[in-house]
């Protein structure tokens, strides 16, 4: 696995080589992919281990609910930062509604995704030196401008030991956001950490102004910005 794993170009993220446990389950999920397309079948649901599953998640088991033009489904929360979605909502099932995912949103805990879009991303992996939540769902990799991927709201899925670590560490306040929402993920301070630095070094109204000019932006693209819980 390591020597495969070397072969691999740099990751254009990191500028280094992927670990062996993130081509390890980049493999896996292009093993399912496979099976995926082996079988026929139009749709196919991602499940890794370690995942916290909220009620509801049988009514998810037919394929009635997902969009006609829905390449990947995400069904995964971080409870990390707010995401960009879609002002437009859909209607799914169990008091949840899903929108279109328009920024990053890392983790593939669990997603729906298409036979053909299966087919597509086996032969854009074969020789990738990304981890796989990034190929997805990272706004940097070109791969997530080619997809229409949609986020469940609220997501029936959370990974257990990151959701544990983050519930101690989050204070609600509002409707339940945390109360360091507009931080950045981990992933994003390590390779823009100049940017950062410069935010640890703004005013509470040169905050503000940022935060507002965003959400501007936002509304003109028929966007919003939500916190993505988890139930």
């Amino acid at each position: 696995v390591a020597a495969a794993a070397a072969r691999l170009p740099l990751s254009t993220i990191h500028g280094a080589r992927i670990g062996v446990g993130a081509y390890g389950c980049l493999q896996s999920h292009r093993l399912f992919w496979q099976r995926l397309i082996d079988s026929g079948d139009a749709w196919g649901m991602v499940f890794e281990d370690d995942l916290l599953l909220a009620p509801g998640m049988m009514g998810l088991l037919a394929e009635q609910w997902i969009p006609e033009d829905a390449d990947i489904v995400k069904l995964e929360t971080y409870l990390s930062k707010r995401f960009y979605v879609s002002a437009l909502r859909r209607e799914a099932v169990g008091g949840r509604y899903l929108a279109r995912l328009c920024s990053t949103h890392l983790g593939t805990g669990c997603y729906v995704i298409s036979g053909a879009v299966a087919r597509r991303m086996m032969v854009a992996t074969e020789t990738i030196g990304e981890a796989i939540d990034q190929v997805l769902f990272d706004q940097k990799l070109g791969f997530f401008q080619t997809l229409v991927t949609y986020q469940m709201i609220s997501a029936p899925v959370i990974q257990g030991v990151e959701a544990a670590y983050r519930a101690r560490k989050a204070k609600a306040v509002g409707e339940g956001q945390p109360a360091d929402w507009h931080a950045t993920s981990i992933t994003e301070r390590l390779v823009d950490a100049k940017s950062e630095a410069s935010r640890k070094s703004e005013t509470s109204l040169e905050r503000l102004r940022r935060r507002i000019s965003a959400e501007i932006w936002s509304r003109l693209r028929g966007q919003r910005y939500v916190f993505v819980h988890h139930g």
